[in-house]
């Protein structure tokens, strides 16, 4: 999946496929520039005392660098501009595909996972682009400009450059799969560390008053260490590889100064050659030197890339299908099953519910409330029989109609820091304003005036949130309520004024709800559920 969103990237980036092809090709060139200008300085202009060019030269020698300079940038800066546009390219598909994902598969995976693949694996797959990939290609087009350089100088000393050559490969490799599997082992590691840190950081509260900070630390240091010991694997062969390069770097200099100095004839090069090739030797281990430190990138990104293919197999939700579903609603659970896991929750359960009809499930934790709602959501799709809303299978309604028919009402009310309009509306902007503040007055929250305000939670308490999501509802007017145990963690007070609210609101509506505690809902039919296998009722 991740190659075919690459290929489709540059497909509509063709320019900036272009241009990276062209800067990594006049960065090799000019690479190859200054030990030529050497040459010619030694074997040319001193040999033959041309002093008046010695200043020309030297001054060109000085501006060869300065170009690799300013071409190294702007290869910089492009693959800069490459990377965070791809990776915002990237992210988008990722984003699509998250909200397509089975509701069961999201269930089964923790936050800290999904925000991995989000930001661990998307930045390291950034790496490839600004410090990876294309560094390394260009040095490899550097070391192969070498090579041929030295061969032109002398078949001999190519010869044996290229007798290095593959042992230095040899150890790469080595290395490489050494690091690729603690690059791996890191990844898979780094969704625990980022879980248990959005656990303390979102029970902070409950950590501070129950003075858990010593077992929080020992649970969280635990996994650090385990993810500080894959990283270390990693380091270790990081941290040998440049030392090595450089050791055999220095002893085939040493070698062509000692061999040289014996015999000059040996390699058949002039001293404007040997020092050029001197130069073009520290030229060719420089990139192999670089490859360590590439190379370690390129293994987080191969890892990250298996994780971000990984993230593409979670399968996607049903098929969704445009349903006119008309003004008259029922539903119908009809010889339903469903398991988890092989788990039997529900079977051979059947249930009608017409317009105007409310319907509570009341029952112990595991008795199959929560399942039945979520089935009658669409959310999951039952393991066996059907249910069905006006015929229709719930879970093949499209999102925009299930928007429009259905609203949920949950314990932990979902804003997203939006205005308080957008809140209200979610992003819905045919609902006029005039509206929302109806629906706020009915619900008593009339005292809130300035729609365009964001809607910051922590500045009310759990009951006005609680009459927020309410009016949401109000605003919305569905045809199917759902109320997800809304009031086990309001006052009662709030709690009987949602009833109310609810009662009055919801005379032509389904009202399907969970466990409501104290008053319930105005002729509401209450459906008993144990944790025994629940069948018709």
């Amino acid at each position: 999946m991740f190659k075919r969103i690459f290929i489709e990237y540059f497909k509509r980036h063709l320019t900036s496929l272009i241009l990276i092809i062209l800067m990594i090709l006049i960065v090799t060139v000019l690479a190859l520039i200054p030990a030529q200008i050497l040459r010619i300085i030694v074997d040319d202009i001193i040999f033959n005392n041309k002093a008046n060019l010695l200043l020309l030269f030297g001054i060109i020698y000085a501006l060869s660098y300065l170009l690799i300079g300013v071409f190294n940038f702007l290869k910089n800066l492009l693959m800069l501009n490459t990377s965070q546009v791809f990776l915002e390219f990237l992210r988008g598909k990722m984003l699509t595909h998250i909200h397509k994902i089975k509701y069961q598969d999201m269930v089964n995976n923790d936050s800290g996972t999904f925000e991995a693949y989000f930001n661990n694996d998307t930045n390291s797959i950034n790496e490839l682009f600004t410090s990876g990939v294309i560094d390394m290609v260009t040095d490899l087009f550097k070391i192969f400009g070498i090579v041929i350089s030295i061969f032109i100088y002398s078949l001999r000393f190519g010869i044996i450059i290229l007798i290095i050559l593959p042992l230095i490969i040899i150890v790469t490799g080595i290395i490489r799969n050494k690091m690729l599997k603690a690059q791996l082992s890191s990844k898979n590691l780094e969704g625990n560390v980022n879980k248990i840190l959005l656990e303390n950081v979102e029970g902070i509260k409950e950590i501070k008053t129950n003075h858990l900070s010593s077992y929080v630390k020992e649970k969280y240091m635990k996994i650090l260490n385990n993810h500080f010991k894959a990283n270390q694997a990693s380091n270790f062969y990081d941290s040998f590889f440049s030392p090595l390069m450089q050791i055999i770097r220095n002893l085939v200099v040493a070698l062509i100064l000692i061999v040289s100095g014996i015999n000059l004839d040996i390699f058949g090069m002039t001293i404007g050659m040997v020092i050029s090739a001197i130069t073009l030797i520290s030229d060719l281990f420089t990139p192999i030197e670089n490859l360590g430190t590439e190379i370690q990138t390129i293994q987080k990104s191969v890892a990250a890339i298996k994780r971000i293919n990984e993230f593409f197999t979670f399968p996607s939700d049903f098929e969704k299908k445009e349903t006119l579903l008309g003004d008259k609603i029922n539903i119908s659970y009809k010889n339903v099953s469903f398991s988890y896991d092989k788990e039997v929750v529900i079977k051979d359960f059947s249930l009608f519910i017409n317009a105007g009809e409310k319907i509570t499930f009341q029952g112990p934790s595991g008795s199959g409330k929560s399942t039945l709602m979520k089935l009658a959501l669409g959310i999951i799709k039952p393991s066996a029989g059907e249910v069905l809303i006006n015929n229709c299978p719930i879970y093949l309604i499209d999102n925009a109609t299930r928007r429009k028919y259905f609203q949920i009402v949950y314990q932990e009310p979902f804003f997203s820091n939006g205005t308080i309009y957008e809140e209200l509306t979610l992003r819905d902007f045919s609902i006029s304003k005039e509206k929302c503040q109806e629906a706020l007055n009915i619900v008593g929250l009339d005292y809130i005036v300035n729609l365009d305000l964001i809607l910051n939670k922590d500045e009310y308490s759990s009951g006005e949130l609680a009459l927020l999501n309410i009016a949401r509802v109000l605003v919305h007017n569905p045809k199917v309520i759902f109320l997800d145990e809304m009031n086990a963690k309001i006052d009662p007070f709030t709690a009987s004024k949602i009833i109310k609210i609810i009662n009055s609101f919801a005379k032509d509506k389904i009202v399907i709800s969970i466990n409501h505690y104290g008053d319930i809902l105005e002729n509401s039919k209450i459906i008993k559920l144990d944790n025994q296998i629940n069948k018709s009722i």
